[in-house]
């Protein structure tokens, strides 16, 4: 019996879990830095994608992870955002007909781009400022000539996120950090 209510109480730990580490992704997702420093439009169309390309370091490196509980946290997340975006869209005014099309177009674009930056994440290391560069410019995700600021940032996040042990994500926290505060095109530091 005591097994039981442990699955109970491991489903609810997952959820605080996921919850706090979305809040720390929302959190870098839209911290002003970037949008300030003229890197990404500020925009929703802009700021849906910041998320994704968020979400999907943290997912990448949680997949990676050895421990069961980190791997299964994925599903977690993309629900939160997935609800965090319906509410966004609610806020906005946007009316209770259109919000499933809208929603799922959004999420095509969460999938498809977290899927490419994971991808690019994988590669070799030398290669990932390169390879992200390249995919945030097909997708319009920065300012045209930021694309290597925004990749720079996304590369250290990983890096970062790499380095972190399994006990921080475990505990909910994640190494986030903002988008450097600089107007020189080319550089981007974590």
């Amino acid at each position: 019996m005591a097994g039981f209510w442990n699955l109970f109480r491991g489903g609810a730990q997952q959820k605080q879990r996921a919850e706090s580490l979305y809040r720390g992704l929302m959190s870098a997702a839209l911290a002003p830095e970037a949008y300030a420093a003229s890197v990404v439009a500020d925009d929703l169309d802009h700021r849906v994608q910041m998320v994704s390309l968020h979400a999907a370091v943290l997912v990448w490196q949680l997949t990676r992870r050895p421990e069961t509980q980190l791997k299964r946290l994925p599903q977690h997340i993309h629900t939160r955002v997935f609800d965090g975006f319906d509410a966004s869209l609610r806020e906005t005014g946007v009316g209770d007909a259109s919000i499933a099309r809208k929603v799922r177009k959004m999420g095509e674009h969460y999938y498809g781009l977290g899927t490419a930056t994971a991808a690019c994440l994988s590669g070799p290391e030398s290669e990932r400022i390169p390879a992200l560069s390249d995919l945030l410019k097909r997708n319009g995700v920065a300012i045209p000539g930021r694309e290597a600021d925004l990749a720079g940032h996304l590369a250290a996040l990983a890096d970062a996120f790499e380095a972190a042990p399994s006990d921080a994500f475990l505990d909910g926290q994640a190494p986030w950090a903002a988008f450097p505060a600089t107007n020189t095109p080319g550089v981007a530091k974590v």
